[in-house]
């Protein structure tokens, strides 16, 4: 008795330390990136040249930008109107305000920077003939709306949107509390891969109709970032506290059968939508202790069984499927 309880100990403390433990499991959806390789990227940090800049005289201290931030300044810089925008602009109270407090939280953007290019070898394995766009840093005023934009090969991040849940001006501004939780500097890698994926679902799906639809929309959204990140915690991938989480888990199963027996799925009213996709404290027709975005995480793990169960489907392939009732019926969903 001795030796087998001996034998069973060797072989739990063999599995912890092989690598091989749930801790440690490589999940499906990590591709193998040890042969990609991209150029570094730079971070093109737009505010610290503009509000650097001499505010009386900024048409010419601005010239040795005019091609490197032309994105931004555009030929409007050679307008008097423009220039007098410019000048309004890095000369407003608020926006320095802002601008010396995101300072002080991105004085180092390497962690940033890091994230950003393994997240881009992923996506070059993915998208091996896709250009890596052009970074850019701004301040946007707190734009919290839009914090991250992609326009014609350029990923523009807003820094202000990220300066920590409790900043001062986010509270001021009256940004709902569920919002501005994930208003934290780690996040924004996460952000900007989610913008990539609007990108690439924007360009070959049509616009959602059905909740169902809506659902499989968001589950591909969210798939593309277990491909970027595939060893982040599910609750930075979608915005969700641990207890949250933890609630969707427990009652995947009922949230289901609630959509079904109140056949929700092919429903295209827009209420009924919205209910379960949108940013909120909570899911109404649910408790108040229920998790937001029902439908954005049952969408997510009917596409994860959809891809998990079709191994040679790639991520390209998913994000051009536009047959949402093909991709939960081949997923074999089954919650409990």
């Amino acid at each position: 008795m001795q030796k087998f309880c001996s034998t069973i100990l060797i072989c739990i403390i063999s599995y912890l330390f092989s690598g091989c433990s749930p801790w440690e499991r490589k999940p499906f959806y990590e591709a193998d990136i040890s042969g990609v390789l991209i150029d570094t990227l730079q971070l093109n940090r737009y505010e610290e040249v503009l509000f650097n800049a001499n505010p009386f005289i900024l048409y010419e201290e601005l010239k040795p930008y005019f091609e490197d931030f032309y994105f931004f300044l555009g030929e409007g810089i050679h307008e008097p109107e423009g220039q007098l925008s410019l000048y309004d602009y890095v000369t407003d109270p608020f926006l320095i305000e802002i601008y010396l407090d995101s300072k002080e939280v991105w004085a180092d953007t390497e962690e940033l920077r890091n994230s950003l290019y393994d997240a881009f070898r992923f996506y070059r394995h993915h998208f091996p003939c896709e250009d890596i766009p052009s970074i850019y840093t701004y301040i946007s005023g707190i734009d919290y709306n839009m914090p991250v934009k992609y326009d014609d090969g350029h990923l523009v991040l807003a820094l202000d949107t990220y300066l920590g849940a409790d900043y001062h001006y986010y509270d001021k501004l009256a940004i709902p509390r569920y919002r501005s939780r994930w208003m934290r500097p780690e996040l924004l890698p996460v952000d900007a891969m989610r913008m990539m994926a609007d990108k690439h679902l924007g360009s070959v799906a049509p616009m959602p109709e059905t909740l169902l639809e809506h659902m499989v929309h968001a589950g591909k959204k969210q798939y593309f970032l277990d491909c970027m990140f595939p060893r982040m915690h599910d609750s930075l991938k979608i915005n969700l506290t641990a207890g949250q989480l933890d609630w969707l888990e427990r009652h995947e199963g009922l949230v289901w059968t609630y959509k079904l027996d109140n056949e929700l799925l092919y429903s295209t009213d827009h209420g009924a939508i919205t209910q379960f996709t949108r940013d909120a404290p909570f899911t109404a027709p649910f408790s108040r202790e229920s998790a937001p975005r029902t439908g954005v995480w049952l969408g997510w793990q009917i596409v994860r069984e959809y891809m998990r169960r079709n191994p040679d489907v790639g991520l390209q392939e998913l994000i051009h499927e536009t047959d949402a009732r093909k991709i939960l019926v081949n997923a074999r969903y089954r919650p409990r």
